[in-house]
């Protein structure tokens, strides 16, 4: 996963991050012509040249197609499939902490179990319903306390590069696509509330019906493939740091 641009970087690619958090939330669908330039100018607060430039930046990557005369349009494929507004809010966002995270975390009791993926899951995956997926459950530890359960999918295709010495050297799944040579390049994800289950309660020693946070995404390797439908449910209390951009605004 990485990082939004920080304000170290320039402003327009701070726009064009912006401008595809919505893209990727769904507030404009895929062939859907953006608002024009002077009017995301006039509700960003910059000038029309920094729109161009972030209006490029998402060109050069896929998100847009601009037409001479008729304006910009999101891409009738971009490269990371939008999500699906559901009820509840719809966020996009990024773990800011977690690549200070990543020398302090690791999984703990992993399992593995390879059956039939669901439609939800195929979709997530772009692989035909029904073809074999593996999922790795384990608790989430940093700093030697449990703070949450995460369940990775991974096509079998993916799984069978992860083998059982990488799975021993590496302190999440994150680490084993990437020793696997699949490393996680972008993630998108959905932040809700949640109660824990019988199951992750007893993995995070807390009540069942305990409150949570749910982080549910895809993550994409550097082809932006889809390699992994993951969920990292925290148990409350604990502080993880969330930079979030509301995307379906009420009304």
């Amino acid at each position: 996963m990485t990082r939004p641009p920080g304000a170290d970087r320039p402003l327009y690619t701070r726009i064009a991050a912006s401008l595809k958090s919505r893209i990727l939330a769904g507030a404009w669908a895929p062939g859907e012509r953006l608002p024009g330039e002077e009017h995301l100018a006039r509700t960003m607060s910059v000038s029309r040249g920094t729109i161009r430039q972030a209006i490029a930046a998402l060109r050069d990557a896929g998100y847009v197609a601009s037409q001479q005369g008729s304006g910009t349009y999101v891409a009738a494929r971009p490269p990371i499939e939008p999500l699906t507004p559901r009820s509840g809010p719809v966020y996009t966002g990024f773990l800011d902490d977690l690549d200070d995270e990543a020398a302090h975390v690791e999984e703990r009791r992993r399992t593995q179990q390879t059956y039939p993926a669901d439609g939800a899951v195929a979709a997530d995956l772009r692989i035909p319903a029904g073809s074999p997926v593996t999922r790795y459950r384990a608790v989430r530890v940093r700093h030697g306390a449990v703070y949450g359960v995460a369940s990775d999918i991974v096509p079998a295709s993916v799984a069978r590069q992860i083998t059982p010495d990488v799975l021993d050297h590496s302190p999440t799944m994150v680490d084993a696509l990437s020793a696997a040579g699949r490393r996680v390049a972008e993630s998108l994800q959905r932040v809700e509330p949640t109660l824990l289950d019988a199951a992750d309660a007893e993995q995070c020693d807390v009540a069942p019906g305990s409150p949570g946070l749910a982080l549910t995404g895809v993550a994409y390797d550097d082809e932006r493939t889809p390699i992994n439908s993951y969920t990292l449910t925290v148990v409350k209390g604990y502080g993880i740091g969330l930079l979030l951009t509301r995307a379906n605004q009420p009304g």
